[in-house]
């Protein structure tokens, strides 16, 4: 029973865009570290891939892309 209530809580917490917005970064890092640990950081993994891993919608890495491009253009 306690495993059921542990995950019902992490998905209510993924499902979450407050906590998502909160913890993309964490997210995103860890998504990094495991990808190092494992020996995997220089097999290509798609946007579409990683954006499922995370939790967030497809687009969302363009959206990054497109803010770093942005910032850059300011200075």
């Amino acid at each position: 029973m306690r495993k059921a209530k542990a995950t019902d809580t992490l998905n209510n917490m993924v499902l979450d865009d407050r906590f998502l917005e909160e913890e993309i970064d964490r997210l995103l890092a860890w998504e990094i570290f495991t990808r190092q640990i494992r020996g995997e950081d220089q097999t290509e993994m798609s946007p579409l891939e990683l954006c499922d891993r995370i939790g967030v919608h497809k687009l969302y890495i363009n959206y990054i892309l497109e803010d770093i491009k942005n910032r850059s253009y300011a200075k």
